[in-house]
């Protein structure tokens, strides 16, 4: 060992208990040290990350001063890194002093022969010896969070996230595309599998909603870019106009004048509305909106019935778009789910046979909000027989969706129950393959539904399901693997879930990874399943997974706290450190660095001609630093001199 002007190389040893130990020998490692190392102090410790272990660690580092730098040989730095560099300010040195030398992962782990892995350990080491000796300091930056909370997605999910984080007086910012808040749950009767009315659950809370002042509803918006960081979001939404005046208290005055019918999505295409419209009666916000697309005003100059009839003079048809700017501490995304596309329901007859419904599309006509009233009728006014309900259709294939949502056999055990409601005597048939029920109480509702009368028939491969048209009666036949059922009324093909369109474009906006069914993957698929991958962004509902009310009401409730229980107001939190630098000095204005940023972080100074990065936002990627052709970007604590070195150590034990 050698000893140094500048100060101590203190080198520390972890056994990681057993860990490390059993396969790297800490005796080789002491003896290679001994023949000539940079190296001035070694401490083994047996557990370094345990409380008193780490006393004896910042006891070291004072004991020691002037300290050169500070290498840990141990786990990996993603999961001490932070610890052991705070426990080194604790003790008056510098962050960047602290180098880890990762033995565990990279070494004890994967490695089966001690002595090949006590010498790959030397290499390691060595690495992390050669690299903290070219580290400069690095600079704490602290800022105050912000309180604000921005939710994109206004059903159930956004709903209660709103008001748990307004209860604790937060404000709230709560994002739909929609013309009203609601989502899913307001397209529906019937919760199942307590089958509560949904209308009923979302009443209250929509009006609680409108009353609350901590709350702001931002209907009909597309969230068009987000930049910053937890504690310091900014978020920008382009609010579409509605061609409406605040004042509008959604009489329906102009609805009965208006001549063009839309078809109309709330519907699921089963009925139309008027270019002018609300989503529902007691929708929030309450004012009606202008379909531009489709107002005759706007397509054809003929048309100003509406205005001419409003009371309220609340027609505006000059009202432009709106761009807002939010700032905010933290998001939640609570977008919802779709549907799978058509196409993948086609071989069921989906679409060219008369009264084969999806399971959206009966909900609708079950609603006493829907197109029929709540009247279950066919596509001739009369009222089904017998009704045919397939299980996973476009489920379980690559064309639709390749998984199962896990919720939807509690959704298939429902139709039967609806119809009987309003149909006694109607005949349901449940054809399925697995049944999966998440919970106690929906395995009880199926079997309810057995008693009831639902006939399930269970088919090996339901790939085989076809569905053709009698066309002397027009009613259907059902077949599959060895069945046949003729004098079929209605089929429902009950879908599942999928990520919510646009979750792809939103992911990238927010730097977050999605898994492989492209939902936002998890911070932690079991200790954090609300967080995503990026610290502050929080995700709620079927943004998570496919999940019923229940759940989605529970990951609701649990984002809300954890944030409450981060943005504190007046609490001050870390800024990322290991940030990029351009120097202007060797920076020639070519901005390519402002083209792959992807925090944006890089502005242009127009007057010196050179890129500047905003260390506030910077997360210190590196990807400019990679990109520039002109070496004028560098990565703090990343610097080429610290890489270079650290692969010279590595080559050179």
């Amino acid at each position: 060992m050698s000893m140094t002007k500048e100060g101590k190389t203190i080198l520390f040893l972890c056994k990681c208990a057993s860990n490390i130990s059993k396969q790297v020998d800490f005796s080789r490692i002491k003896q290679w040290l001994r023949k000539g190392t940079d190296v001035d102090v070694c401490v083994t410790g047996n557990l370094l990350c345990s409380p008193k272990e780490k006393e004896l660690f910042v006891k070291a580092l004072k004991h020691y001063k002037p300290i050169k730098s500070i290498i840990i040989a141990g786990c990996s730095p993603k999961q001490h890194e932070k610890t052991f560099q705070n426990l080194a300010e604790s003790a008056g040195v510098n962050m960047s002093k602290v180098q880890f030398a990762n033995i565990r992962e990279h070494c004890a782990y994967v490695t089966k022969d001690p002595l090949e892995a006590t010498d790959k350990a030397k290499h390691i080491i060595n690495a992390a010896i050669k690299r903290s000796f070219k580290a400069e300091d690095l600079t704490k930056m602290t800022m105050k969070v912000r309180t604000e909370v921005v939710i994109i997605g206004g059903g159930i999910a956004g709903i209660e996230a709103a008001l748990t984080l307004s209860r604790a007086g937060r404000k709230v910012y709560i994002i739909d595309k929609n013309i009203s808040l609601g989502g899913a749950v307001i397209q529906t009767e019937e919760v199942a599998p307590y089958m509560d009315c949904a209308p009923c659950l979302l009443a209250p809370v929509l009006s609680q909603i409108r009353e609350d002042k901590n709350i702001e509803v931002i209907t009909n918006g597309v969230v068009e870019d987000i930049l910053g960081f937890f504690g310091n979001f900014k978020v920008k939404v382009r609010k579409r106009s509605r061609f409406i005046k605040d004042n509008c208290i959604g009489c329906e005055e102009c609805f009965e004048v208006c001549p063009e019918d839309v078809p109309y999505d709330f519907h699921r295409g089963l009925g139309t509305r008027k270019a002018i419209y609300t989503l529902f009666a007691g929708s929030v916000p309450q004012t009606a909106a202008i379909d531009k697309d489709h107002c005759r005003h706007f397509t054809n100059g003929s048309c100003s019935a509406c205005e001419e009839v409003c009371p309220f003079q609340s027609i505006d048809f000059t009202r432009e778009d709106e761009h807002l700017t939010l700032l905010a501490g933290s998001i939640i995304v609570a977008t919802g789910f779709s549907l799978p596309a058509p196409e993948a329901l086609v071989h069921l007859g989906y679409g060219t046979l008369k009264n084969v419904y999806t399971s959206a599309e009966f909900e609708r006509l079950a609603s006493s909000n829907g197109p029929t009233e709540g009247a279950i009728v066919l596509k001739n006014g009369k009222e089904p027989g017998r009704i045919a309900v397939i299980h996973c259709a476009g489920s379980l294939d690559e064309h639709g969706i390749p998984y199962c949502s896990g919720i939807c056999c509690t959704h298939a055990c429902k139709i039967g129950e609806m119809i009987r409601k309003v149909r006694p005597g109607t005949i349901v048939y449940n054809i399925h393959k697995d049944l999966v029920f998440p919970d106690p109480m929906s395995f009880n509702f199926y079997q309810h539904q057995k008693k009831e009368g639902t006939e399930f028939i269970y088919c090996k491969d339901l790939s085989t399901v076809r569905i053709s048209e009698v066309e002397e009666k027009g009613n259907l036949n059902v077949a599959c693997e060895g069945l046949i059922l003729h004098d079929i009324d209605m089929v429902v093909l009950v879908t599942g879930m999928k990520p919510a369109a646009g979750t792809d474009k939103l992911a990238d906006m927010l730097h977050c990874v999605l898994t492989p069914h492209n939902y936002l993957a998890p911070d932690h698929s079991l200790l954090h399943m609300t967080g995503t991958t990026i610290d502050g962004v929080y995700m709620a509902g079927c943004a998570v997974k496919p999940s019923n009310v229940p759940d989605s009401i529970t990951q609701a409730r649990a984002a809300a706290g954890d944030i409450l229980s981060k943005l504190i107001p007046d609490k001050e939190i870390e800024l990322e450190v290991m940030t990029a630098y351009i120097n202007p000095e060797k920076c020639g204005g070519c901005k390519l660095c402002l083209t792959v940023c992807p925090y944006k972080a890089i502005t242009f100074d127009p007057e010196k001609q050179i890129s500047v990065v905003n260390e506030a936002i910077c997360r210190g990627c590196g990807t400019c630093v990679a990109t520039c052709p002109g070496n004028a970007a560098k990565a703090k604590h990343f610097t080429d001199e610290q890489i270079f070195a650290e692969i010279e150590g590595m080559l050179d034990a």
